[in-house]
């Protein structure tokens, strides 16, 4: 896991429900937040929730939520 991963995974952690936000970018940059959120997904540690509106117009954030695999390995980074 890379140092940018375990930042993602341990600010999930700390979050009261244990989950994490990105907005999408409006003109399909590549997002390296997104990528690597897509890694811990695959690594187990986050589960993906799906895309809500966001409170501005044009907003649009993908959320993921924490694992107990997730939890656990931020609580051992810590």
């Amino acid at each position: 896991m890379t140092a940018e991963e375990r930042r993602l995974l341990r600010k999930a952690a700390a979050d009261p429900k244990g989950k994490i936000a990105i907005k999408h970018s409006p003109d399909y940059q590549e997002q390296p937040d997104r990528e690597r959120l897509i890694a811990l997904f695959r690594s187990g540690y986050l589960e993906w929730l799906g895309e809500i509106m966001g409170p501005h117009i044009g907003g649009t954030f993908t959320v993921w939520q924490i694992t107990p695999a997730g939890r656990a390995n931020a609580d051992l980074s810590a």
